[in-house]
Formats: C-alpha cells, structure tokens, sequence
C-alpha cells in the first residue's frame, strides 16, 4: 500500500511489481527509460510477468508518478547499508514477522527502514523489500523463499541473513490466545451427573410425544444465557413439575438461528418461543420470531429482558411494530412465565392460542389478543421476594449440554438497586429493594464454574461491595481458581457509593492472580449534569479518597464516563477528563444510550432535555450540548487514549503539565486541532491520533514519532530543548512496546525520572533539578508479541504500555511480575 500515514493522500493498492518501478523512480528522478530499463530487467519481472512491454510499465507509472515522491531525505540522514553475514552462515529454522511498526519510507536514493534494533535507517533494495513482505503473517525462512520464488536469480538466503541481521526481520513468537485463554475450541458439554439421563440433555434423543414443546432461544455462543436457564427452572419446578404433563421443555443448547429451526423445530414443530432480549441480541431475536411466525402463525412467541419495552406507548409501540411478538413480560420474568403457562395449558385446546380473559389476569405482561389483535396491558406486578425460590440453572445440570464454546458465566449474589439514575434502567426495573440469595446457592454456583473450566465469572449484581460477605464471595472465587485453575477473571458492576471494601476486593482478587480492576463508575464530576441524571445521591469526593488508596497499594483502577449524558458540555468533559489525568487514573468512556425503561426514556424526560437519538438510540443531542459537540467530545475522548490511556504521551503531558503550566486537557485539544486542521504538519503525531487506538502500531517506528513529538512540543507550546524534554522523550520512547528489541530494557538517563514522576504528583520539583539515573522496561507477559484485544474478557484495562516504577499498575495472570 502507497500512502502517507496523515492521511491526506488516498492509500493506493501495489503489487510486487510496482517495487521496482517505484525503487527506480525515486533513484532517476522520474526518468521513464531508465524506470522502463530498470523493470524490464528485474528479477521480480521476469518471475511474475515475463512478458511485460515497455507500454505496460510506462502506462503504470503514470497512474503511480504523483504519488512517489520522498518523504525523507537521504542527505540529512545517517543510513547504514545492511551488514555483512559470513558466508557459511545457515538459515534460522523459526519462524520470522515483520514489525508492527515496520514501514518503508521513500528518499532520493531509494528505500529506507528504521531498525528499533540498532536505532537507525538501512538502505534496502525493492528485492529487499519484496523479501520482507514475503514474511507478512509470520513464516519460515524456506517458507518465504518458496513464495517469492527468485533464489534463482537472488541470492535470497543472503538478503534474509542480513535483514534478520539488521532486526528488520523479528522472530516470530508463538502467540498465546490470551492473557487469560482457556480450552474453548470443544463445546461446551458437562459429564453426565448420577441420575441424569442424557437423553434429558440433548434434543437428538428426545421423541415428539404430543406435548406442546416450548423453545429458548439463546443468542450467545460463548455465555451460559442465565435469564434462560433460569425459566427454564421456574417451569420444571413449578408446582413439582406439573407444567411437564403438557409441556416439553426443550433442553437448553446453544444453536445458530438456522440449527434451531432446522433441528428442533423441524422435529417438534408449532409450539411456545421464549425470547431474553438485550440490546445486543434483539434484533437477532426479533428476526427469530418473524421467521416461526410467518412459517406458523399459531407459534406463541413470549420476549423478556430488559431491552422489551415497559413504558406503556413505547411497550405498545414495540408490539404493533412487530406483529410476530404474542406476549411482552415486564420486569422479572420467573413468576410471570409460570402463571403464564398455566393459562396456555388450560388454553391448549383453544383454536386462538389461549384464553385472553385468563392471560389478561397475569401480571407484568402486555399481549395481543388473538381474535381481535388488540393490545392489551396488565397490572405491574410486585417483584419476587424469595429469588432463591428458583433452583440454579448450574446445580440443576440445566447447562450442562450447552454445547456453546463457553467463556463466560453470569451469577447473581443479589437482586436490586438502591439508586435511580436517569441513564439506568437498574433501579427503575427493581423498585430499589435489593434482595439477597443464599450465600451457600452462590458459593456452590461458583465452585461449578471453576469445576468446569469457564473462564469468566460475570457477577450480575448492580452494585458488587456494598455488602460484607461480597469479601467472603470474593475470597471463595480465589480458592475456587486455586484448585481448579478458573476462574481467571471478574467482572463486576461495583457498588455506586465506592467504599474501602472494593480495595479489600481488589486486593483480594489482585493476590489471587484474577484478572479485575477497581473501576469508578462516575460518569461525571460536573455536579449540574448530576442533578439532571438523578446521580446527586452518589458522593464524588469518595471516588478521590478511594483512588488515593488504590495509588498507595498499587492496585488498578479505572473510572467509567459516560459521553453524552444530558446536562454535559464540552466544557464539563474536558474537565473530567482533566480531573482523571491529575488523579492518574484510567477513563473508559462510553456513548450514552437510552435503555428502553430507564428514566431516561421517559417521553417527558425526553422532552424536557431536549434529548435526540439516533436509530440505535445512542443520544446525539440535547440541551446542553449540540450534535457537533458531541462528535467534538468523542474525538477528544478518542485523542485521550491514546495519549495518556495507551500512554504514547503519558509522561510527556504531565512533563508540560507541571513544567509549563499547560493543562493536559488544553495540549489534548489543541494536538486534536493540530491534527484535524492541518494533518500534514506532524504526519506521526495526526496518525496517532486517528489511527493508533485501532491498529495499534508506528509505522516507522517510535524514534521517528517522538522526533515529531520534540519538533511538536518546541514550537506549538514553546518548550525550551534541553535534558529534561530529552529523557521525558526518551522516558516514553522506552515505555512502548517494540518488538524490534528485547527485553528487560534499561537506558541510562541525565535526570531520575522515577523520582521526578512519583514525586511529582505531590510535590513539584524540576527534573532538571534531579541527578543522573536509570530506567528499566519490562515485558513479563510478551505485550510486544501478544494480541492485545485478548488480553481480558473485560476491557476496562489499557494494555500497552510496558511495566516499568511509574508504569499503572495493571491485572493479569499470567505473571506476577506484571501486576
């Protein structure tokens, strides 16, 4: 690909044939005879296209002569030719890559690569170059001279020996599924308990025997669906199993739209669909139930879950639009789904599915009648008062058929939400009352997610800590993942009114090598977008205390906010990400989406704030902020990832923080600025903005971004050069991933920056100020090697920045070191 990394210039597709014919331009400024000569001639010519005319090669570089052009020159530049290898040297049997930071750039005389290695260019030849692209993907030395196919004419064990010679070429690390991997290529299937049948765990087995089946519908390979499993119990059990007479449940097993109607429905046919909608699976789920509905209308299909609109317009807004949907549950669905049973097995025999008198005695449900298609809403229903009145779906063996490639598994240890924030549909749907179950239930439930090697507990709680025996839960996870090996990871929902608590949480988890991190579920600071989502009740001076705590133990933390939020502007969430800078502390941010029954969606809520959304809901407006600033505040929030999430400026903005008195969120906006209005000035740095938070790479590497950086900080914030900016700069450099180098890293530096930085948060003094010192990188879990988007199931986590004294403290299992 020919582009240059700002992004002005419109990337252009090259062949391997282009190589030449862009390497002899460059070297003739441009001379079409001998670019003509020069290709003609060429061994990767004469392999690929043997036949090629002088018309052909004129005609493309014509089509490729505007865009060749250097964009370094050679004569200002230090440029080691590749070193010399002895000749009876053998090729290396492992695998080689080429650098995620790898690029080619274009001089006068040719093409030039930066080698993180030895800290410096190497002129390359187009040959060399072709060699090097034959590694794309990671091969082996014969591998890759078998698919260029010139050692004929090339002596290419000779070019290979010296870019590997030259750390152009990097071995290739066998990468490890992730940080947390556990055997999920084999579905998911439990051995058969004592008692239990398999032919009770598998559909394959079962006969049609004239009872109406009733199907569940999951929407996710890789997690046991709870809400499901738990239905599915509530109407084994109900009344010692008497829905069973006229009911056959249908095992719970994981199967693609298609399988499902194909398998089991094909099998059983007409019968009762039961829907768990979320944002994530409705649509999904809503396509499902057109599909049985329009193959046999008289299929009752029931949707639940907290994405089925409760609002009384909306709730009848949602079944007039989707004419497959025969019934609508409102909040908890256990209770609900037995009593709605009951009305279909005294309706079985009906003509019109059921009896609409008896349905319309059922609380928390909207339906449509059969005979006249009306809509009709019930009475709300009062919530469950003893949850553990429903057995677990894991002690049960409802699960254990899955057959899914699990990863994930939900439990609950409470039911409730004290608070009513206005974007959450948590306390709303609630009522607020938190209702405990059994801790015994709990505890055994986790036990069997360690017995069966799951790797991810999600623990469904809304505000996980607020309770004492959470530290009990939290230490039995420990001991469940220290003789089984799992879980190895948590994710939680933290209680809202943080408390020392979560630190012992965190801790506990942190020493038991699970993966979880404390995480500040702020959403703002700004206190009149507070008032406006009814959040005042939540004390944000208690989140600064925690995270003093957190700092102190090195544990890890990160703070949740939300963009978007009506009452925000532009102003406010420049400041909290400010605040969160100062504090040290990560900011995961998240667009604001109005949940189906939260307070949010209220059309008097609504048309108070002035709130507009797009087709998926997400919030683009409101009164406080416009349609631009919300696209503003994104990129801002994008530009901070990057800079100080994924630390490419980390120790640089708090270097011009305290040293020059220019606040990160000003450099934050103003390197935004630099890089949307005039792109081509930095090249390096407008590509970090735009492109690094998703291909996670410098192409040419970090030398050549932080000597824009220097050029950057010089003349748009007046930073005086000298040895402080030098081992800030090199303090950074050091701190990104290279797969160039190996590691432990130390480099020497004028001024210790370890003490200048941890000093520096509370006591300023000039680094300038500091004498001589070293700092040292590390990589214990191969980040330079790894793939970085699995390192977690949760991604509240930066994973990139190297370990280091002033690294954040960050949770893994795989070593001890890096935590």
């Amino acid at each position: 690909m020919l582009a240059n990394v700002s992004g002005q210039l419109k990337p252009i597709k090259l062949t391997l044939l282009d190589l030449p014919l862009i390497y002899a331009a460059l070297r003739s400024s441009h001379d079409i005879d001998k670019v003509t000569d020069y290709v003609t001639a060429n061994p990767l010519t004469k392999v690929i296209a043997p036949k090629l005319g002088y018309s052909d090669v004129s005609n493309r570089f014509m089509t490729l002569a505007p865009a060749i052009k250097p964009n370094l020159d050679s004569n200002t530049l230090t440029i080691l030719a590749l070193p010399n290898v002895a000749e009876n040297a053998t090729l290396p049997e492992e695998n080689f890559y080429l650098s995620n930071n790898h690029s080619i750039e274009l001089t006068n005389n040719g093409f030039v690569t930066w080698s993180a290695k030895h800290d410096s260019f190497f002129q390359i030849s187009d040959i060399d170059v072709a060699i090097l692209f034959s590694f794309q993907g990671g091969k082996t030395t014969q591998q890759a001279i078998d698919d260029i196919q010139i050692n004929d004419m090339v002596d290419c064990k000779s070019s290979i020996l010296k870019l590997i010679e030259a750390g152009l070429l990097v071995k290739k690390i066998v990468e490890t599924q992730s940080l947390t991997s556990s055997d999920a290529s084999k579905p998911f299937i439990v051995e058969s308990e004592e008692g239990q049948k398999p032919e009770e765990i598998d559909w394959k087995n079962i006969k049609p025997d004239g009872r109406t089946p009733v199907y569940f519908v999951p929407h996710m390979e890789n997690h046991l669906p709870l809400a499901l499993g738990v239905l599915f119990n509530a109407l084994a059990s109900h009344e010692n199993g008497n829905l069973l007479e006229h009911f056959l449940l249908v095992p719970l097993q994981y199967l693609g739209p298609g399988e499902l109607l194909n398998g089991p429905y094909k099998k059983f046919g007409r019968g009762v669909w039961l829907f768990s909608n979320y944002m994530w699976s409705i649509e999904l789920n809503l396509q499902i139930s057109e599909a049985i509905f329009k193959h046999d209308p008289k299929n009752i299909t029931i949707h639940g879950g907290p994405s089925t609109p409760d609002y009384e317009r909306a709730s009848e807004k949602f079944m007039n639009e989707n004419q497959s949907v025969s019934i609508s549950v409102h909040g908890e669905g256990e209770v609900t789904i037995t009593e709605i049973f009951d009305v279909l097995s005294y309706s079985r025999n009906s003509s019109s599915g059921f009896d609409s008198f008896k349905m319309s005695q059922v609380q928390g449900i909207t339906f449509r009648d059969a005979l006249s298609n009306k809509i009709i809403r019930t009475e709300s229903r009062v919530r469950m008062k003893y949850p553990d009145a429903i057995p677990s779906p894991y002690l049960s063996g409802t699960f254990n058929n899955y057959g899914g490639r699990v990863e994930a598994a939900i439990i609950e240890s409470n039911r409730g939400c004290p608070y009513g924030c206005t974007f959450c549909d948590w306390g709303s749907a609630t009522n607020q009352k938190i209702r405990k179950f059994d801790l015994s239930r709990v505890l055994d439930e986790i036990t069997w997610i360690g017995n069966n090697k799951i790797k991810v507990i999600w623990i469904a709680d809304a505000n996980y800590g607020m309770y004492e025996r959470d530290i009990e839960i939290s230490e039995h996870i420990v001991a469940t993942k220290r003789k089984y090996g799992y879980p190895k990871e948590v994710v939680v929902n933290y209680t809202k009114n943080s408390n020392k608590r979560l630190v012992d949480i965190i801790k506990i988890f942190n020493e038991g090598g699970i993966i979880s991190q404390g995480i500040i579920s702020i959403q703002t600071t700004d206190e009149k977008t507070l008032e406006v989502i009814n959040r005042k009740n939540i004390k944000t001076e208690r989140y600064d205390e925690l995270s003093a705590i957190f700092a102190e133990q090195k544990l890890p933390l990160s703070t949740d906010l939300m963009i978007g939020l009506p009452g925000i502007t532009v102003s406010a969430f420049e400041k909290d990400i400010q605040h969160y800078i100062d504090m040290d502390v990560t900011v995961k941010a998240y667009p604001t989406q109005l949940l189906p029954n939260s307070p949010m969606a209220d059309p008097d809520y609504i048309e108070k704030y002035k709130i507009k959304v797009d087709q998926q809901n997400f919030v683009i407006s409101s009164f406080s902020f416009s349609e631009d600033d919300l696209k503003y505040m994104k990129a801002f929030y994008q530009t901070y990832v990057m800079a100080d999430g994924y630390g490419l400026l980390r120790y640089i903005i708090r270097f011009l923080q305290w040293e020059y008195g220019v606040q990160a969120s000003t450099f934050l906006r103003r390197l935004l600025e630099k890089a949307t209005e005039n792109p081509g000035d930095f090249p390096l740095i407008t590509w970090a903005v735009k492109y690094f938070n998703s291909d996670k790479c410098m192409p040419g590497g970090w030398n050549a971004f932080y000597f824009q950086v220097k050029s950057y900080l010089i003349s748009e914030h007046g930073v005086k050069p000298g040895s402080d900016l030098d081992v800030v700069l090199a303090v950074n450099k050091a701190s990104m991933p290279d797969d160039g180098l190996s590691y432990p890293l130390s480099i020497s530096i004028e001024h210790d920056f370890t003490s200048y930085f941890v000093s520096g948060k509370t006591n300023f003094i000039p680094l300038k100020s500091y004498s001589e010192g070293v700092f040292e990188v590390k990589d214990p879990n191969n980040m330079t090697g790894m793939d970085l988007n699995s390192l977690q199931y949760d991604s509240h986590q930066y994973f990139w920045e190297l370990n280091s004294s002033v690294a954040r403290p960050k949770s893994v299992t795989k070593n001890d070191e890096a935590a």
